[in-house]
């Protein structure tokens, strides 16, 4: 190798290093502060449940959304005129959190209060004064052990991550969900802001007509989505990449998959994947990631913008490169962010513009996918 090409690759290297450490410092950083704040809203929720009232607004709110319902519906059942500290507290850190996750400062509450309930038992029937709150901890969620939950006494016992108790807990946390969705449109914003995400392109025929063309995902399974009980349902997003037509820049788009809450389970959404138009040589790459709830999607942004393209560095537009930008992508995510916060589930690459997949199998062997190619006309 040439010395001006050495010097240039090392300049990479070290700027990529550089932005990966730094993003990876911001990012703990963050978590800590997410897990912070979900932490000190456990203890007030654990000190409010003696409150006479309290336990009934819970068990009511929960009847009526059992998989999650904002604290902030709670305290309103509890507290309709927002006269005590403990709400004014809750609603405080509920802005803190936004803060931290990257979120305009006004939007939906993200925090949210859920119950585990044991098989053959009803959280109605657990006495409030042997109510725990549970928090999710830091770290890896492959690698919990265990979690804290809090009394009404404000004492802190310690559960076993694994083995599910056999009795109902609460559990204070982020609406992952509610939060993915805001962050993806931050997200999708921000490309599209700096020229990595083009507006859809339709194709237009001799007699004037237009056409989009798509390929849907129509069945989606996880061998395993790596989810201790307390974390309820996995939030997946994908990440779609590919070339950009007329410009050697990346193409990226994300998009959120909702419905995909548990592992070894057939989902058949029926919905649209990859809109065609905007990639060249009409294939792209899919991969698929896991939001825990601690991810900050400015972070994000800037990994899939600034981190993609020192990874990348200098580029032409040819049909390897789309491989090489899915490779980017890996590259440019902190070491961190596939811990508990964004975890790395699978990935598709080159899947071509009406081709169509039947059971195919992702590269990491974790998620197996069934894709049909679409045109919409007008």
């Amino acid at each position: 190798m040439k010395p001006q090409g050495l010097f240039r690759c090392c300049v990479t290297a070290l700027l990529l290093l550089t932005s990966a450490t730094a993003v990876a410092q911001t990012a703990r950083i963050e978590r800590a502060d997410v897990q912070a704040i979900t932490d000190a809203s456990a203890r007030d929720v654990a000190a409010l449940i003696a409150q006479p009232g309290f336990a009934a607004a819970v068990t009511g709110a929960l009847t009526t959304r059992p998989g999650g319902v904002p604290l902030a519906q709670v305290m309103a059942r509890f507290d309709p005129q927002a006269r005590t500290r403990a709400t004014r507290a809750l609603a405080a850190q509920d802005r803190q959190l936004r803060q931290r996750k990257g979120l305009p400062a006004v939007g939906a509450d993200l925090l949210q209060l859920r119950a585990y309930v044991p098989a053959g038992t009803r959280l109605a029937d657990m006495p409030a004064a042997q109510l725990w709150v549970a928090v999710l901890p830091r770290g890896d969620d492959r690698h919990w052990t265990t979690l804290d939950a809090y009394d009404p006494q404000g004492r802190r016992h310690t559960l076993d991550a694994r083995a599910a108790p056999a009795f109902p807990v609460l559990i204070v946390d982020v609406d992952t969900r509610t939060a993915m969705e805001e962050g993806m449109a931050v997200v999708n914003a921000g490309l599209q802001a700096r020229g990595l995400q083009s507006p859809d392109r339709v194709r237009l025929a001799a007699n004037g007509s237009a056409s989009l063309d798509l390929t849907r995902l129509d069945r989606i399974r996880l061998a395993a989505d790596q989810e201790p009980w307390a974390l309820g349902g996995a939030e997946v997003f994908a990440v779609v990449t590919g070339l950009q037509i007329g410009a050697a820049e990346p193409e990226i788009a994300t998009l959120t998959l909702p419905y995909l809450d548990h592992d070894n389970t057939d989902y058949t959404p029926g919905q649209p994947l990859v809109v065609w138009g905007n990639y060249r040589f009409d294939a792209a790459n899919v991969q698929l990631f896991e939001d825990d709830g601690d991810t900050n999607y400015q972070d994000l942004l800037v990994a899939l913008t600034d981190g993609v393209k020192v990874a990348l560095g200098a580029f032409a537009p040819e049909y390897a490169v789309i491989f090489d930008i899915a490779g980017a992508i890996l590259k440019a995510m902190p070491t961190s962010w596939f811990a508990n916060d964004t975890d790395y589930l699978d990935s598709f690459y080159l899947l071509q513009r009406g081709q169509a997949y039947t059971g195919r199998m992702g590269a990491a062997n974790n998620a197996k996918v069934t894709l049909t190619p679409l045109t919409l006309t007008e």
